[in-house]
């Protein structure tokens, strides 16, 4: 599922409440110059790693749709 994030006035991001919910109150964000992670504080980095390559799998198929 993807979302949409919007930034207000101050450049706060709102994040929904679902995944709020979902990841906890305490979060780690980690950039770099193209994209982003957002998971919780005290994840298994293992599993955020084996969670983005499913995420990059899934980018790659949207990036080229045709292979």
């Amino acid at each position: 599922m993807e979302y949409e994030l919007k930034t207000g006035s101050q450049g706060h991001i709102y994040i929904p409440k679902r995944i709020r919910e979902a990841f906890g109150e305490k979060l780690n964000f980690l950039p770099n110059a193209e994209a982003g992670v957002i998971y919780p504080k005290n994840a298994d980095l293992n599993r955020v790693v084996k969670s983005l390559q499913i995420i990059i799998a899934d980018l790659k198929l949207r990036a080229n749709p045709k292979e």
